[in-house]
């Protein structure tokens, strides 16, 4: 499943990209992320590798986050991996102005068993959880 969304962040792309930097900010646009824990590498640097440990309805979820590319202010492409699947996330800023920076998210899934069923039927879910963390995160960097 792949997937593009797009919206605007009234900020500098500079404060944007620091915002986005800023990983025990996370916790406050990211819902149910309790804990990130670097594994090897320069934290946000291509090939660095962390835990994300989230809470979902209750149960512990932990996902492994591997930088693929870094080339902020403009671009960073990361993967989560987990026991439901595979999904890649490039991440685009764009300066449409002097104070309004274009967020864009290209989505890339890739499921496992009875999740490749869901993930079929339920497409709309995972957008709209990757437009409510773009949402938080727009919150947060205009802050």
């Amino acid at each position: 499943m792949r997937y593009t969304l797009s919206n605007t962040i009234n900020k500098p792309i500079s404060v944007v990209t620091e915002k986005f930097k800023d990983t025990e900010g996370a916790k406050e646009w990211m819902e149910g992320l309790h804990k990130i824990e670097p594994v090897s590498g320069v934290p946000g640097k291509k090939g660095s590798t962390c835990y994300f440990h989230f809470s979902h309805k209750g149960k512990e979820m932990k996902l492994l986050e591997t930088i693929l590319e870094e080339n902020l202010p403009h671009q960073i492409k990361f993967s989560y991996t987990s026991g439901i699947g595979y999904n890649e996330v490039e991440l685009l800023f764009e300066e449409i102005s002097e104070n309004v920076t274009k967020q864009t998210t290209n989505n890339y899934f890739q499921l496992k068993g009875a999740m490749k069923i869901m993930g079929f039927f339920m497409s709309g879910m995972f957008k709209k959880q990757s437009m409510k963390y773009m949402d938080g995160f727009k919150k947060f960097a205009e802050k």
